[in-house]
């Protein structure tokens, strides 16, 4: 119940634009697409947005499947993630001090 209340307070229903039919700046729409033949053998969909900003690709995967999607369908709409570049990467934080 925990790991469900921290993903909760993470989640936006509209992260990085909600899922419409009509152009959204650069992008022609925002959503994912399986026009190209699905998820078992199509083409990654890098329109593609979710409600929690994941870390890493392995993070999506985990985070899907924990949730209850098909470990099949968590692989392909992570790799469509990762096609469009919607990871969120930590910045490194360095030190003041040189060696």
């Amino acid at each position: 119940m925990g790991r469900i209340a921290s993903l909760e307070k993470v989640a936006s229903s509209c992260n990085g634009g909600c899922a419409s039919s009509f152009p959204h700046g650069k992008e022609p729409w925002v959503g994912c697409s399986e026009s190209g033949g699905g998820l078992n053998y199509g083409p990654f969909s890098p329109t593609c947005r979710d409600t929690i900003t994941h870390t890493s690709y392995e993070n999506c995967v985990e985070t899907k499947v924990f949730l209850g999607e098909f470990r099949n369908r968590a692989h392909w709409f992570c790799s469509s993630l990762q096609a469009g570049n919607r990871f969120k990467v930590a910045d490194l934080k360095r030190s003041g001090r040189t060696r």
